[in-house]
């Protein structure tokens, strides 16, 4: 997508850690993980426009540099809710192996809150089975 059409919150979007702005504990902690090649699953609260996405988006920018394509799933989930998006997109993605130096990949499920309770049923057991070579970050309001 060209960026003279991107709305205005994409187009000046942080991409390093150090761009965002008014997260400060949060991004020192998010820093740390960047710097051990290391983290945890995550769950990212809080109000809209608090800086979740951007949060994560920035953290993934980091840890993968070039390789994000392969290395980063992005989903919001009150639009891709259900079980066939977990047992399809999600459980292929987390099962495959990581690219570059982290020796893990990232999935991000923006408003994982919508989720249906099959749809989280199932995560859970994909989260359980592919913890050695998957996180997530689930956000919600």
């Amino acid at each position: 997508m060209e960026t003279d059409i991107l709305p205005w919150t994409e187009k000046y979007r942080p991409e390093k850690l150090d761009e965002v702005a008014g997260q400060t504990e949060a991004v020192a902690r998010l820093k740390a993980f960047v710097k051990t090649r290391n983290m945890p699953n995550m769950l990212f609260a809080g109000p809209p426009g608090i800086g979740k996405t951007t949060c994560c988006l920035a953290l993934a920018h980091e840890l993968f540099g070039p390789q994000l394509a392969g290395n980063f799933l992005e989903l919001n989930a009150s639009d891709d809710r259900g079980i066939d998006i977990v047992r399809g997109r999600i459980k292929d993605f987390a099962r495959s192996v990581s690219m570059g130096e982290a020796p893990f990949k990232l999935i991000f499920l923006d408003e994982g809150d919508a989720l249906t309770a099959d749809a989280q049923q199932a995560l859970r057991r994909t989260m359980e089975a592919n913890s050695s070579v998957t996180r997530f970050i689930i956000s919600s309001v």
